[in-house]
């Protein structure tokens, strides 16, 4: 076939597809970051999208969607899962159990095989790796841990993802008694509500206060039912450049555990910091250098997300007097 036979058919291939798969394409790329390729995108699909409308093409490919499984009004970002299995509704001695009284003060619980403790690990890709590691690292006859973490989400684009809907529906349904959050490295962009629409533009005076906002709502309805959080701060990073995104995140999350009962922030930044303040992908402990950071110098290895999994339960022991019983060793 001709070389520009092979063109006109590809090209006619993808204007179908395209029609076909507009509005799906045309959500997700409202829900990405604020830049010249969201504007670009939004600028070739939405006339796509709004001819597939009108011509119920759209039916056609939502019907497909829900055949295979999917919710073709779902945001990008997905859904939360909550685990299925019956939490016991009777709390166990010494504790709020989830379900006592919300204005209970003192030391988390203490877990027993029949009532064991409920942790919940939420935020984005770095706190899907931290929840791999604290299901290894803690005991699984004591504690229950619901890895929750989404990839690319925060707090600034509930349209992508609302992890306030999320929260809700983890602490009415899972009742922890443990929340690990670690999330803000996909915020550095405009704030949005859940429709989508711009509220304050990020690098604006504004922005910064609105976001502690955002963190002191979040927190309060994390602690609503009893649960005690550990808040994870931001590594360093390897891009100095992001240096100042990382740390104005991390005083938001630090000003706003200031302000709520039963938040402890954990800081990561000089944890994993080179001696000179600078940024290493190594950790120099008693005469030892292990490898703890992954090669695009923000994520942690399987060893950086161990030694962070077990300060996460150092600082639950410290603050909220967390038996280390839970511990597996």
């Amino acid at each position: 076939m001709p070389a520009g036979r092979i063109f006109v058919a590809m090209l006619v291939c993808l204007l179908f597809w395209g029609f076909l798969f507009a509005p799906t394409m045309k959500r997700a790329a409202e829900a990405s970051p604020d830049g010249a390729r969201r504007s670009a995108a939004l600028a070739f699909l939405s006339p796509l999208a709004a001819i597939s409308d009108a011509l119920r093409i759209t039916d056609l490919t939502d019907a497909v969607e829900q055949a295979l499984g999917r919710d073709p009004d779902e945001a990008p970002g997905g859904d939360i899962v909550v685990p299925p299995e019956p939490i016991p509704s009777q709390p166990a001695a010494g504790g709020h159990g989830g379900g006592g009284d919300v204005h209970t003060r003192g030391p988390i619980r203490k877990p027993t095989g029949t009532n064991k403790l409920r942790v919940a690990v939420i935020g984005d890709s770095l706190a899907s790796g931290l929840g791999v590691y604290l299901e290894r690292v803690l005991n699984p006859s004591l504690v229950r841990v619901s890895r929750q973490g989404r990839i690319s989400t925060g707090l600034a684009r509930p349209d992508y993802f609302d992890w306030t809907a999320a929260l809700s529906e983890i602490v009415d349904n899972f009742r922890p008694d443990l929340i690990v959050v670690m999330l803000g490295e996909n915020d550095n962009q405009a704030l949005r509500d859940a429709a989508g629409r711009e509220e304050t533009p990020v690098g604006t005076f504004d922005w910064p206060r609105a976001y502690v906002e955002r963190v002191e709502d979040f927190m309060r309805l994390a602690t609503s039912k009893g649960a005690r959080v550990v808040w994870v701060g931001l590594p360093i990073v390897s891009d100095r450049g992001r240096w100042g995104i990382v740390e104005r995140q991390n005083d938001a999350f630090e000003s706003a555990a200031s302000l709520v009962d039963n938040i402890v922030y954990l800081d990561t930044w000089d944890m994993f910091a080179a001696p000179d303040g600078g940024y290493t992908a190594y950790l120099h402990d008693e005469g030892t250098v292990q490898l703890v950071r992954e090669s695009d110098g923000l994520h942690f290895n399987a060893t950086g997300y161990e030694l962070l999994a077990r300060a996460v339960v150092e600082a639950a022991e410290r603050e909220f007097e967390l038996t280390s019983r839970v511990l597996t060793g």
